[in-house]
């Protein structure tokens, strides 16, 4: 008998291709919902509660502990997209229910995204732009640099952050990390320097944060921090925006010292009278580092992948497990 699973995205989301969900039937009685918008708490209910599966992703919104109460027969939760927190992981773990995500297919995306936002930044290329659509011609700001052998820190170091370590190698950029779970053989192995938050901040010319939002990490960069580093520094944040104390940033930019370029914000969208609109040492673009069509592609395909594999009694390749449950967003 095939397993029957829930799939709670709506039919046109972009995440989720009609060519997987097809893929999908080949082994599973699929339970799809039907309407364009996000399903309610009784929808997904309805869809789920003899289902032996179900796939979500922000399209179809997050689960909470009484949904999954009412669904005995669960056994794997699979969700496109990186963060596992709206999906309420240790209540699935605590029920023997198996968690699998796509944040793989996002890494390429979002490492070359943060890369582009560094040069960016550096050349003031932006501005540029803005200037030649203006008023015809114009030039970069201030001191435009390359990156080329600019030391680089970045801000924990997973999956994105080392695909930028990859890129960042034909700049001949010394890389200092900070990362207390990084393996010394790893560190060696990526020519990487494992270094404190502090002395990482105030030795770079270019910040990078790629760690998890957890209670440890929010709010990680505030006032004091910002104040360690360097004058004409850049600092980007792809990874969440709360990792950054927003108003010490926005009174920091406001010296013209420092330099930022952000993907990501405490609130979404960014309020129109935040401070950080009116800074022009800033760059801001919406959260969206890792939407691209080949992203869509490959995490639809990995999503019925991992569903394949688990329901043919091999261990999907995207597993989560309670122990990085703690370093995760």
């Amino acid at each position: 008998m095939k397993p029957r699973i829930a799939v709670l995205l709506p039919e046109d989301d972009p995440n989720f291709l009609p060519d997987d969900r097809l893929r999908l039937c080949d082994f599973a009685e699929v339970a799809p919902h039907r309407g364009k918008g996000r399903p309610t708490d009784d929808d997904k209910i309805a869809l789920m509660s003899e289902a032996d599966g179900a796939i979500l992703g922000r399209g179809a919104g997050g689960l909470t502990k009484e949904i999954i109460e009412q669904c005995a027969k669960l056994r794997i939760v699979g969700l496109i997209g990186g963060s596992v927190r709206m999906i309420e992981p240790e209540v699935l773990l605590d029920r023997g229910v198996t968690v699998v995500n796509t944040a793989y297919a996002m890494t390429d995306a979002v490492a070359e995204f943060n890369l582009a936002l560094i040069l960016n930044s550096l050349r003031d290329i932006p501005h540029m732009i803005e200037e030649m659509r203006g008023c015809g011609w114009g030039q970069a700001r201030g001191e435009p640099k390359n990156l080329k052998e600019k030391v680089v820190a970045l801000i924990g170091y997973g999956l994105i952050a080392r695909r930028v370590r990859e890129l960042l190698k034909p700049f001949h950029c010394p890389v200092l990390v900070v990362d207390p779970y990084l393996p010394a053989d790893v560190a060696e192995r990526d020519y990487v320097t494992v270094v404190p938050l502090d002395e990482a901040l105030a030795q770079a010319d270019v910040i990078s944060l790629h760690v998890g939002l957890t209670p440890e990490t929010e709010g990680m960069i505030g006032e004091k921090e910002l104040k360690l580093i360097q004058d004409g520094a850049l600092i980007v944040n792809t990874a969440r925006g709360k990792l950054l104390d927003e108003d010490a940033l926005a009174r920091e930019l406001k010296t013209g010292r420092i330099f930022a370029s952000l993907n990501v914000f405490a609130r979404e969208p960014l309020p129109m009278d935040s401070p950080l609109r009116g800074a022009p040492n800033v760059i801001l673009t919406p959260h969206g580092a890792g939407k691209t069509v080949d992203t869509w592609r490959i995490q639809s395909e990995m999503i019925v992948d991992d569903m394949r594999r688990f329901f043919s009694g091999e261990t999907p390749k995207s597993l989560i497990t309670r122990e990085m449950l703690g370093k995760m967003t």
